[in-house]
């Protein structure tokens, strides 16, 4: 029915269809008298080109594809948001698959979402160490650290972030330390940027390990308490984590921030309806989602491009206060 479609209108228009296609697809080669007479005669008809062919012919899908562990995380949501909104604003769609943080999955999910031929993606937190399919031109960007298989990336300085919570804590007064972690670079190097601003203040830490889900957080801080009574701040690689840590201190009879103070990691929407509301490193994720996407279709267009990182910051709520 297309086909007929764009017949009926060059023989009405005195041209060929090729004229007619090339109206629609590089009109500058077309007399405008010409131009004026296709496309009166195409909305007589109520003709529309086809999307697909039109993008068949230049080579493109207008398709980004997008690979995330799991959609139901809030920052995940967030960068999605803004991958959206910058690829509505080009007129581009979205192609969304979920490894269900899952390795596995996650290289399943790449080749599907590769097999719809789109033009360029982004990875958000790869599950894999194992470097995914080669992406088409290469047109791909992941959000996190560094990836082997994707040579551009969006990342959080989270070592910056570590120190900043051992700066606030230092500030308060806060003398007896421990951070909850999960496994994963990013946790590591929050961990390390901690670590470091302790140690040159002269102070050691304790450890304990989650999975930055809530339950884990709450297991992870009756552990530390188990061990030593004496423990007056928690940092916490995420703020689902410190959720389950607030929970833990509060079945304990712990006041928060009279006796321990809690910062949280991400400033998920979560940090403000907790109480006492969560201190917590904000991470931009709307910004990353949206700087991610915008270096995505810099590689398309074959523009020179480079990595992205943005800077942490410190948002304070009542779960810090002085001892």
């Amino acid at each position: 029915m297309r086909s007929a479609g764009i017949r009926e209108v060059a023989r009405l228009s005195g041209v060929s269809i090729a004229t007619v296609s090339r109206v629609f697809n590089d009109a500058a080669s077309v007399r405008p008298d010409t131009q004026q007479r296709v496309l009166e005669q195409a909305a007589a008809l109520g003709y529309e080109p086809s999307s697909l062919g039109r993008n068949l012919v230049r080579g493109r899908s207008e398709l980004l594809g997008l690979i995330v562990p799991n959609v139901s995380f809030p920052l995940y949501g967030q960068m999605i948001g803004g991958i959206e909104d910058v690829l509505g604003h080009r007129g581009m769609s979205m192609l969304l698959a979920s490894s269900h943080d899952d390795a596995v999955s996650e290289l399943t999910a790449a080749q599907k979402v590769l097999r719809h031929a789109v033009d360029g993606g982004v990875v958000i937190n790869t599950q894999s160490d194992v470097a995914l399919p080669a992406p088409r031109g290469m047109n791909w960007v992941h959000i996190s650290p560094e990836h082997s298989g994707l040579p551009y990336r969006v990342e959080l300085d989270n070592a910056a972030g570590g120190r900043l919570a051992a700066r606030e804590f230092l500030r308060l007064g806060r003398r007896h330390l421990a951070y909850i972690g999960a496994p994963g670079r990013e946790s590591s190097e929050r961990q390390h940027g901690f670590a470091g601003e302790l140690s040159r203040a002269g102070l050691d830490y304790r450890r304990a390990q989650g999975d930055y889900s809530e339950l884990s957080g709450t297991q992870a801080a009756d552990d530390l308490l188990e061990k030593s009574s004496v423990l007056d701040a928690v940092f916490v690689a995420g703020d689902l984590m410190a959720a389950g840590v607030l929970r833990a201190l509060h079945m304990r009879g712990l006041r928060v921030p009279g006796e321990v103070a809690v910062i949280g990691f991400d400033d998920a929407a979560l940090a403000s309806l907790l109480y006492p509301r969560l201190t917590s490193i904000r991470q931009p994720a709307y910004a990353m989602g949206a700087a991610a996407a915008e270096l995505s279709l810099r590689l398309i267009g074959g523009h020179s491009a480079e990595s992205v990182v943005f800077s942490p910051e410190l948002v304070r709520r009542e779960s810090t206060g002085p001892p």
